[in-house]
């Protein structure tokens, strides 16, 4: 698949970038990016707005960053969430952290403004994010704002839980009431969602857990991570559930989108379900290569009608892809065909012209053996067993000829046919055959070519 580009300014120079990888983790996501010196670039966001991003060549261990890789959700750089993602920012802009503190201090609370700050920690001084904490921890209480100030302990114990202040103080007297209704997943959503969302990702395939987090996505609007978790889940355990509220979730989704987040989905889980859902979009789609792919690699039945629609796909299939199945699609068209003759020998015919691209000719006439043990002989055969025959015969060129047209085998019916020429000079037969077929191919100067040649034979 082609990669995802999209341009960021560093510097004041624009940039091409490749997106990489997506990765969701609690409130954050990051975007891996490559340029074409394969440098690493990282970009933050705080829920579904850009922060700011950074070049590097390495990330520190227990950082914000190294966790979210570790432990979040990832999508592939190509998938529609990345692509959205990105789309949703007016400019992807890195600047120094500096000016980029008073910027968030601007537009999030003190809070807010702490646990952004946290994702950065790869890239930022060793003390510089636990001295900013501390300071506005003590300020907090100075003020008589212990609530405010548990919270921060909250966030402190996220980023760094082996701290020994963070233990000290998260458990002093003062803060025991607090402590005691924080024990309480539910009493912590409704005071303190922010902190809520801290807990539950990092449990987040716990019931109790995943309903506060949709719970919480529903109420800010954040339908990329809902999508994000509910594909998660499907990966870790599929349920029908599950499954019809990711349907939901992407029904504003494009068709192409969708067609890509269920392929992603098919991978991670070759369910039926998902087989079912994916046939008609791949189907609409026009992506003939993909269609054939799944239907060959797959015990899914099509219907009737899917079938028919499948036949018209296979003309417009890449030969090399109908050739890498061989082996294995005899017996799969066979199925697919529910043992019909007529339909039988449609499916079969695409795979043929395939084949003698490339396969001997006799491995071709074997490969028919299941369809005899079905007691199917199909027309196609005779066709195959004709050409066998006439292949080393320099007198049957011409009809050889027709049959290679027949599977649009056009660079052998060519040789063909300039054969017979040689052979019956004024023949116009063959003659129209290479005009036709030149004018097939493309390449109508020799299509005009031979055109005019018949003009004067036919005089």
């Amino acid at each position: 698949m082609k990669k995802f580009q999209f341009k960021i300014q560093m510097n004041k120079k624009n940039l091409n970038l490749i997106a990489e990888k997506l990765t969701f983790y609690k409130q954050s996501k990051i975007i891996e990016a490559t340029d074409q010196k394969s440098n690493y670039y990282y970009l933050i966001f705080y829920k579904d707005v850009f922060i700011n991003g950074m070049k590097t060549t390495k990330i520190k261990i227990n950082s914000h960053v190294h966790r979210a890789l570790t432990n979040g959700i990832h999508v592939s750089g190509t998938h529609p969430l990345t692509m959205k993602l990105i789309n949703k920012q007016k400019s992807l802009t890195f600047i120094q952290f500096n000016p980029l503190f008073k910027q968030i201090q601007k537009h999030y609370s003190k809070l807010e403004t702490i646990l952004i700050f946290t994702f950065f920690d790869s890239f930022t001084k060793p003390d510089s994010i636990t001295k900013l904490i501390r300071s506005t921890f003590y300020n907090y209480r100075r003020e008589g704002q212990l609530f405010a100030a548990y919270r921060l302990l909250r966030v402190y114990l996220n980023y760094d839980r082996q701290n020994p202040f963070v233990q000290d103080m998260i458990h002093s007297m003062q803060f025991q009431e607090h402590e005691i209704f924080y024990q309480e997943i539910e009493n912590i959503y409704k005071k303190d969602p922010l902190n809520a969302e801290l807990i539950c990702f990092d449990d987040r395939y716990d019931p109790d857990h995943i309903s506060i987090l949709f719970q919480l996505y529903r109420s800010e609007g954040r339908l990329f991570d809902a999508l994000a978790l509910r594909i998660d889940l499907l990966h870790h355990q599929f349920t029908e559930d599950q499954f019809k509220a990711t349907e939901e979730l992407i029904k504003d989704f494009n068709q192409d989108e969708q067609l890509e987040i269920l392929q992603d989905l098919y991978h991670s889980s070759s369910n039926p379900m998902i087989e079912e859902k994916l046939l008609s979009p791949l189907l609409a789609s026009g992506k003939s290569n993909e269609l054939i792919q799944f239907i060959l690699t797959t015990a899914y039945q099509p219907t009737n009608e899917q079938v028919q629609s499948l036949v018209n796909h296979l003309s417009e299939t890449d030969t090399h892809v109908l050739a890498s199945f061989f082996t294995e699609s005899n017996k799969r068209l066979l199925s697919l065909s529910n043992h019909d003759p007529k339909i039988l020998n449609k499916l079969v015919t695409p795979f043929v012209s395939s084949f003698l691209e490339e396969i001997p000719l006799k491995d071709i006439i074997e490969w028919f053996t299941p369809f005899h043990e079905a007691g199917i002989h199909l027309p196609i055969e005779q066709k195959l067993s004709k050409i066998k025959n006439l292949s080393d015969d320099p007198d049957q060129q011409f009809e050889l000829g027709e049959l290679y047209f027949q599977f649009h085998l056009f660079e052998k019916s060519i040789d063909c046919f300039k054969w017979e020429m040689e052979l019956s000079p004024n023949d116009p037969r063959p003659v129209t055959y290479l005009s036709k077929i030149y004018q097939k191919i493309g390449n109508q100067a020799e299509s005009n070519a031979y055109q005019q040649l018949l003009i004067q034979m036919t005089k």
